[in-house]
This record gives structure tokens, sequence and C-alpha cells, in this order.
């Protein structure tokens, strides 16, 4: 928390407020006290992450172009898919006790860690500001109902006051006494929203329609899904690390995918039966609707408070000797409220689900270069990482480069843009150009069962894997 330093030498100099534990957790490693995380608090931390609005807004978007039983099985293998991916980072977080950035040079070298940084900063602040829109966009709808006005930029504005005090209050205070209790809270919204669903929506009934066809295709699906889970990727190794890497991985994957695929699959039982841009409206008419909406509109804030911190550990990872945590939080809070006061909650569309996947195959380098670096090791001897991004072998003085990772990256992501490209202005026509009248080949891949996801991921784990060990071969000789 907050507090004032009062030394006994030259007290009158030493006033200003100073917020210890969030300088602290945002180091370069952290000491076991600022570590509380065991295997509940991660699996409450990752089950409030996989709660929210836009998730049921993203289940309507598979039907009715796939049968209910169709997105059910799609949206399992997606949620399950990016799941897998994001626990896999905060296991590694959690093992290597770094933040994100100083992990990302051990693959990409000091120049590509900082192209991650400025993608995983964007996210924070992108993803923050949506979160916070639709906390601030249900509850101006919420008092409107009640006679009270006020409008969405006030809320933003108070939100985005409350995230910058929990922020500042420090990530291990807010999950140990806000995060791990609420997770019941959470189960509370799935169970409301599922009895509300079956029993007023006549579900029972749509399990026997027929798909209509079209946008998205069963893999598809499965990608949206999947990219979903993948938008929490740039925070994980950050959020892992305030834990013990025992069990991490396992309790980050059940309480994301858990609730992932929950609420999916609640925006494609009941949200097509009504307008999804007024979600807010719809659910007040739920049983609880009120009490439920307020719920959400606190887990919508844990969302957006987890993106703030990232964005401090982000920046203070670029700059570890600068205390620079502090007026980050503060200048993203402002971001997060002007965001939220501008932004149409409701229509990010596949912007940010397109740079979620981006993350997916920067994965697969990281883990084949971590693969590489523990067989290098087992076969010569003791390694270290320099500064500049290259690990040495200390045992025979050889300097093995990491080679490849930016390559890699590269190759994972435009594959998985051909071979499901998400509809996003410019950057779709630009791919088309690309698959299409440069390489001559179709546009999409159109290739029956081919996961996007799975194919960026795979593709850039080879390939990093590949020239990495073959760099250290060369090198070696």
């Amino acid at each position: 928390m907050a507090l004032l330093d009062l030394g006994s030498e030259a007290p009158a100099r030493r006033l200003p407020l100073r917020f210890d534990e969030l300088e602290r957790t945002t180091a370069e490693a952290l000491a076991d006290a600022d570590r509380p995380l065991g295997t509940l608090g991660h699996l409450a931390l990752w089950a409030n992450l996989g709660t929210g609005l836009y998730l049921l807004v993203v289940g309507a978007w598979l039907v009715p172009a796939l049968s209910i039983p169709q997105a059910i099985v799609a949206t399992v293998i997606g949620a399950s898919l990016g799941s897998a991916m994001v626990a896999a980072a905060v296991r590694l977080g959690a093992a290597e006790n770094r933040p994100g950035v100083a992990l990302h040079r051990d693959a990409l070298g000091k120049s590509g860690a900082n192209v991650y940084g400025v993608l995983a900063g964007f996210r924070h602040l992108a993803w923050g500001a949506i979160q916070l829109a639709i906390a601030a966009e249900v509850a101006a709808v919420v008092m409107a109902r009640q006679g009270m006005g006020g409008g969405r930029p006030l809320w933003a504005a108070i939100f985005g006051a409350l995230v910058l005090l929990m922020v500042l209050a420090g990530p291990s205070t807010v999950i140990r006494r806000w995060l791990v209790p609420s997770v019941a809270l959470t189960l509370l919204i799935a169970a409301v929203f599922a009895y509300s669903a079956w029993s007023d929506f006549g579900i029972s009934a749509m399990l026997k329609r027929e798909p209509t066809g079209g946008w998205p295709g069963m893999t598809g699906a499965v990608d949206i899904v999947a990219a979903v889970a993948l938008i929490s990727l740039p925070v994980a190794t950050d959020l892992g690390r305030l834990g013990s890497a025992r069990r991490a991985g396992r309790a980050a994957f059940a309480g994301l995918a858990g609730m992932t695929i929950w609420f999916v699959l609640l925006g494609v039982l009941f949200v097509p039966a009504v307008d999804g841009r007024d979600l807010a409206g719809f659910l007040l008419a739920t049983p609880a609707g009120a009490l439920v909406l307020i719920l959400l509109v606190v887990l919508e804030l844990d969302g957006a408070f987890v993106s703030l911190y990232a964005l401090s550990s982000t920046v203070r990872g670029w700059a570890p000797k600068a205390n620079a945590a502090l007026p980050v939080a503060v200048g993203g809070a402002a971001v997060f409220a002007l965001g939220a006061a501008l932004l149409d909650p409701f229509n990010f569309g596949d912007a940010l689900l397109l740079l979620g996947a981006a993350f997916a195959p920067l994965l697969g380098v990281l883990l084949a270069v971590r693969l590489v670096r523990r067989w290098w090791f087992q076969v010569t001897g003791e390694t270290r990482l320099r500064p500049d991004g290259r690990l040495e072998i200390i045992s025979g003085s050889v300097s093995l480069p990491v080679l490849g990772g930016a390559f890699a990256w590269a190759m994972g992501f435009l594959l998985y843009n051909w071979a499901a490209p998400l509809e996003v202005p410019g950057w779709t026509a630009a791919m088309s150009v690309l698959f299409q009248d440069v390489l001559r080949l179709p546009f999409p891949a159109g290739v029956p069962g081919l996961s996007a996801t799975a194919l960026g991921f795979a593709v850039a784990f080879v390939v990093a894997g590949g020239s990495t060990a073959l760099g250290a071969r060369r090198h070696a000789a």
C-alpha cells in the first residue's frame, strides 16, 4: 500500500508518497515475500480474467453459422488450445521470475524484445480501455434506468481512478484480498446466467436447430475462441512470477479455460435471441439482473487492473533502474479513462483478436529457444545470457547466438493470417495481396481442419528451435 517515508534523517525532505509494493513487484526479480500466489491464487486470478461481457458477444458470433452442438465443440477446443498456451507462459514466468520483456530477450535479442514490448504495451492500453469502456457503459445503463444520469464519460473517469488505486495498492495485495475471495462471485454470475438461458430462451429447442453455414466455419470458430484466450498471453509471464512454479500452469489453465468456455457458451445460447449491443438492458431483465451487472462491472475492472499492472511491468522491464512504474501507472490509467469515454466497447471487432493471435507464434519462439538452451546445457555445460541477448557457453568460451527468433515469429504470424484471416480493414487486403498476388497461393488457405492458431505456433516453434540448434552446432564447430 502507499506508505509515507518518515525516516529519521531529514524528515522534512522525505514526505512524498512511495508505492513500495508496485515498485517491488515490477523489479527484475521478485523476492519470495512478493510472490504469494499458490495454486488457489492462480486459479482464482485466471478464473476472474476468463470472465467478461465481451465473451458473450464472441459466443454470439458462432451462431447461426454453426449449430449449437458444433459451437459447443468449437468453444471447448478453442478455449482449451488458447488457455494451454497461456498456462505455458504462466509456468514459464513463475519458473524464471523475470518480466516478460527480459524473457523475450532470450529469444529475440534486445531489439526484438523492444518490438515485443511495444506490441504488449499497445495491447495493455487497448484492452484496458475496452474493459473499462464495457464497465462504464453497463454502469451508465443501470443508472439511467434507475432515473440517475451521469453517462459513460463520468463512469469512465470514476473507474479509471479505481483501477489506478488498485494498482497502487499493489498486485499481491489486490490478488490476495480481492481476486481470490471474489472467485465465488464469478461462479455465482455464471450460474445465474446459465439458469436464465436455460429457463427463459428455449435452449432445448435451439439445440435441434440446423446450422446455416457461412462464416465462421468449425475451424474458424476454434481460432476465434482461442484468440479470445490468447488476449491474456502478454500478461501471463508478468502474472506468473507473482507465485511459485508449482502447479501454476495447471491452475491457470483450469481457471481461464473453464470460465472462457462457460461465458462463450452463454453467448452462444442466448445472446443471439436479443440485440448483442444492448447486453446491459437485456441482462437487467434476467433474475437478479441489476446485482449481476454490478458484479460484472467489478470483474471488468479486475481485467483493467491486470492490464495496467502489466503495462507498468513491461515499461519497467525496458528501464529496470528508472523506477518508472508509478508514472506509467498514472499515465496508463488516464489513457484507460479517455479511451473508455470515447470508444464503443462492443465494436472492437477482429482487431484485438488479431493482436492476441500475434502472440501465439511468439510463444512458440520463446519455448523453442528455451528448449534448445536446456539441450545445449546438457551437451556442453553451463550457459549464461549476455545483455545483448546471446547465450554464452561458459565451459568452452563459445558464443551461441539466438538465431531465427524474429523470422520465426513473422513466419508463424503470417501463416496464421493465411489459414484464417480476420476481417481487419487494410490488414486483410494486404494479406490478400501477399498470398494471392505475390506468392500465388489461395487466400484464405481453405484447408479443412487447419487451425490457424496451431499452425502459427507450430511453425514458429519448429523454425526458431531448428535455426537456433543449427546455429549452436555451427558455432561449436
